[in-house]
């Protein structure tokens, strides 16, 4: 049994420099927002190979991804970041035509795993390298007697990268914890955050 219980510390991180084959660098990078959730759905080749009128290979190799994922809000500063919107003055951004940064992103999953008869917790630190993200769409309400708790929703768009000379791209990485302090450490060094900012 390991189901999935929770979600903590979104980061990310603006690539600096990528060169297919040697590695990936980022600027410093930062706290997103509390985190609400994510999903994650994969794009595969899915080509089949036929003879002799049956199937007789499939390649289901990862091509791509979409990473929709939803913060407790975000800072006016962290989407400008995260969109590439332009600074326009102190506090005041601007939205254009501009092509969004390629960004590292990585979170923090909650397990709860039965070793040996006993239920413990497990922290799984994801790390997303390449992925571009949008906002498609955001509502606006009134408030009213219920209060509707609106928040975005970023559309990730993800990519491979090759950080070696292995011949398949590298989309992201996973790494299991005994504690969350340790899972934060591995998301802090791969988004190089030095000091924790949101």
């Amino acid at each position: 049994m390991k189901p999935n219980v929770g979600m903590v510390y979104p980061v990310a991180a603006k690539i600096n420099s990528y060169t297919p084959g040697t590695g990936i660098t980022y600027d410093n990078g930062f706290v997103v927002a509390e985190a609400r959730g994510a999903t994650l759905n994969w794009e595969t080749a899915d080509g089949e190979f036929y003879g002799d009128d049956v199937l007789l290979d499939v390649d289901k190799g990862a091509t791509g991804y979409t990473l929709d994922f939803e913060p407790s809000g975000l800072k006016s500063a962290v989407r400008a970041a995260l969109l590439g919107e332009k600074v326009v003055a102190t506090d005041e951004y601007r939205v254009t035509g501009a092509n969004a940064p390629d960004m590292g992103f990585g979170f923090v999953r909650v397990m709860r795993e039965d070793v040996e008869g006993s239920v413990v917790m497990r922290y799984e630190a994801w790390w997303f390298w390449k992925l571009k993200f949008s906002i498609s769409s955001e509502e606006t309400r009134t408030k009213e007697k219920n209060i509707d708790w609106l928040v975005p929703t970023l559309n990730g768009r993800g990519m491979g990268v090759y950080l070696d000379a292995d011949e398949d791209p590298a989309f992201h990485d996973h790494k299991d914890f005994t504690s969350l302090s340790a899972a934060k450490a591995y998301l802090n060094s791969k988004a190089n955050i030095t000091v924790v900012t949101t």
